[in-house]
């Protein structure tokens, strides 16, 4: 009988804690927690479970072998992925691997993690031990029962979530039955209930069939119990306008300078300033979910039972009450232009389900001759609209830019170095911040141009310019940008940012109450024909009466003064916090009702009744 050996399973398991604990380290996540106990239990059982029934050392060898070297390349891409996003990946950020295959990451700057260079030489070293082992592991049946006995334990008490009952649903998203379920904060999930078992949870879990009509009628009622909009003194003031909106890629307001950015400073006093305004960002496709917010009016999503990126999940979903479908409705020609890549977040597929008339990305530029464009630079955005826009009937022209897209170490735009200079002499800013600030210029310089061509057409009385940012500058070092705009890390006030809108005639206002991205569709509706359709908004028209409330990916809501975090603390004025427990409240059944409403393509379904 052979006698029973543990020695490579052990190894293993030793480096698989280490590696957990390097990473859980070096991204600032708990290692004292629970979940470390969890994990122990899954390795343990699966790697014995599998090593248990290979029996010969050519098989389970490799199997070791096989297991640490995929477990450090999750450990690796996951450190570089914090590095940008400040959260663990999940099965949807695959997608992004195919960035990679087409050589279009460089903007990224993506360099070999800390992480890489303190466990390399541990794997190796790990490799040749388990290589240079004579014997192989031997598992007795008993023991083997222990393990199982541990696992099934764990089975046990996962599957007590999903038996709980709660008073209402916010009891229930403060819970750990809510975390535990949608996986929505996958660093505390690692935290709580293991790290290695997260990642499997999230390529394993199945998810279940929706019953489509229960969910048409939810979202139906939904929408039909809503309060109609009324006018106000916004509403139709202009009327017959054009309309171009801008989402700016990465866009800062609070580096407008009248040196830096003339353009943008003239925009932003002698218009509409709206200060108590957030870019509530949803990341692993922050841009995408930006993008989205602005044009439908409603918001994106934040848990893992679906991707978090829009484009990704539902690029053939029916949009029938976007921006633009309501605006074509009344005669407007719908341009979307963006210098990218078509094929990026799905952007050839879904921009035209939002009723955009034409649609065009580089790579049409490409086919009709322009050799010379680069998506680099904002100012040959020019060219989209030289090539395609026609002025014989009003046009509402939407454009994402790209200058200011990270990284910060592009010498290109070093031409701009003498503006900054003008702006900040003598000065004594990181490089991230000078090369992002020249980056600025370049927008600046496009919105110039864009004014100077409307201008020349005879159109630019009346334009309506509508200018604001898809997320804060999440490529630049966290500390030395925020720092440099004086708000805390981390901190919420990071997504603070000016909605700016812009007529000629206007002669400048701050608007101060609460919005967020998914209010600008409804706000530019107003202003141009009020008699549309905002029942199937999430957003709310900004000139509006009657509050208005900031939710964040996180389930942190705001007045635009004080914070009510999902775990009841608050940031701010204490006198809020049963009026924002209230509206969190409402605010959760919309977000539920945005998920239902996506998953079913509630406005496809209700096109074929």
């Amino acid at each position: 009988m052979e006698k029973k050996s543990y020695s490579n399973f052990f190894i293993v398991i030793g480096y698989l804690l280490i590696l957990r604990v390097v990473l859980m380290v070096t991204v600032g996540i708990s290692v004292f927690n629970l979940g470390i106990l969890f994990d122990l239990v899954l390795m343990t059982f699966w790697i014995a479970a599998f090593g248990f029934f290979m029996k010969k050392k050519r098989y389970q060898k490799p199997y070791y072998i096989l297991v640490i070297i995929i477990a450090t390349i999750f450990i690796v891409g996951d450190s570089v992925y914090f590095d940008y996003f400040e959260t663990i990946s999940a099965r949807s950020s695959f997608a992004g691997l195919k960035w990679l295959t087409e050589g279009t990451t460089l903007e990224y700057s993506i360099q070999i993690p800390l992480v890489a260079y303190l466990i390399t030489p541990l794997l190796i070293g790990v490799i040749y031990l388990i290589i240079s082992n004579k014997k192989k592991d031997v598992f007795k049946i008993k023991d083997f029962g222990y393990f199982s006995i541990a696992f099934l334990i764990q089975v046990i008490l996962f599957s007590v979530w999903g038996s709980f009952d709660f008073d209402t649903r916010i009891d229930y998203y403060r819970s750990d039955a809510y975390l535990f379920e949608t996986m929505h904060d996958r660093s505390l999930f690692s935290e709580k209930y293991g790290y290695y078992n997260y990642h499997i949870l999230d390529l394993t879990r199945i998810r279940t069939s929706p019953d489509y009509d229960e969910f048409y009628t939810e979202v139906d009622d939904y929408f039909e119990s809503k309060d109609e909009h009324i006018e106000n003194d916004y509403s139709d003031r202009y009327s017959g306008y054009n309309v171009v909106t801008i989402l700016g890629e990465t866009l800062e307001t609070r580096f407008i300078d009248p040196i830096l950015t003339p353009n943008l400073y003239l925009m932003q006093n002698e218009g509409l300033s709206f200060d108590n305004y957030f870019t509530t960002v949803f990341q692993q496709g922050a841009t995408c979910n930006s993008e989205f917010m602005g044009i439908t009016g409603m918001s994106a999503i934040t848990t893992n039972d679906w991707s978090n990126n829009i484009c990704d999940s539902y690029s053939e979903n029916t949009f029938t009450y976007a921006l633009p479908e309501q605006l074509e409705s009344i005669g407007y020609d719908t341009y979307y232009f963006h210098s990218g890549h078509e094929w990026f977040y799905n952007r050839e597929t879904i921009i035209p389900q939002y009723g955009f008339n034409t649609v065009a990305f580089q790579e049409d530029l490409y086919d009709r001759g322009y050799t010379d464009f680069s998506e680099r630079y904002d100012t040959n955005m020019l060219d989209f609209i030289d090539e395609y826009v026609d002025y014989s009937n009003p046009v509402y022209i939407n454009l994402l830019t790209y200058s200011m897209h990270g990284a910060y170490n592009q010498i290109e735009f070093d031409k701009y170095a003498n503006r900054v200079e003008a702006a900040y002499p003598d000065n004594n800013l990181d490089s991230e911040l000078i090369n992002y600030m020249e980056k600025l210029v370049e927008f600046d310089n496009m919105l110039g141009m864009i004014m100077a061509d409307l201008e020349l057409h005879g159109e630019l009385d009346n334009t309506l310019f509508v200018i604001y940012p898809d997320h804060f500058p999440y490529m630049m070092n966290t500390n030395t940008y925020t720092e440099y705009i004086g708000v805390e890390k981390d901190s919420h006030e990071m997504m603070r940012q000016d909605l700016i809108i812009y007529a000629s005639g206007m002669t400048g206002e701050v608007v101060s109450k609460a919005g967020s991205t998914i209010d600008v569709a409804p706000t530019i509706l107003n202003m141009i024909d009020s008699s549309l359709e905002f029942k199937y908004f999430l957003g709310t028209d900004l000139f509006s009466n009657g509050n208005n409330y900031i939710l964040f990916s996180d389930l942190t809501i705001s007045n635009g003064e004080t914070y009510l975090y999902l775990n009841e603390d608050i940031l701010g004025n204490d006198v809020h916090y049963a009026i924002l427990e209230n509206a969190l409240e409402i605010e959760i059944t919309a977000l539920e009702i945005q998920k239902k409403l996506l998953i079913i393509d509630y406005f496809k379904m209700k096109e074929e009744e």
